[in-house]
């Protein structure tokens, strides 16, 4: 093989070389991206699910007052009732 045939050889093993390393390095950024990513949105979503159990809670407590409200006018019209006739 000739010097400049040496030259060529690794010249083109260095292209192929980064051909290659360039996409696999701009794929590991963006899955190193993509992971912190998902792991801020899982952070998120489980403080929306405990805030989200803490409002149903409320909203089924304030359910049950009135449901209890309820009753208790629904007890005074009958007697009102049951007093006028």
């Amino acid at each position: 093989m000739q010097q400049w045939d040496v030259v060529g050889v690794i010249a083109v093993l260095l292209a192929l070389i980064t051909t290659v390393a360039a996409p696999i390095v701009k794929l590991t950024q963006a899955i190193a991206k993509l992971t912190a990513t998902m792991e801020h949105m899982e952070k998120n979503v489980d403080c929306l699910a405990a805030n989200n159990r803490s409002a149903h809670e409320r909203i089924w407590a304030r359910a049950n007052e009135q449901t209890a409200q309820l009753n208790d006018h629904e007890t005074r019209i009958r007697m009102m009732e049951e007093f006028d006739s």
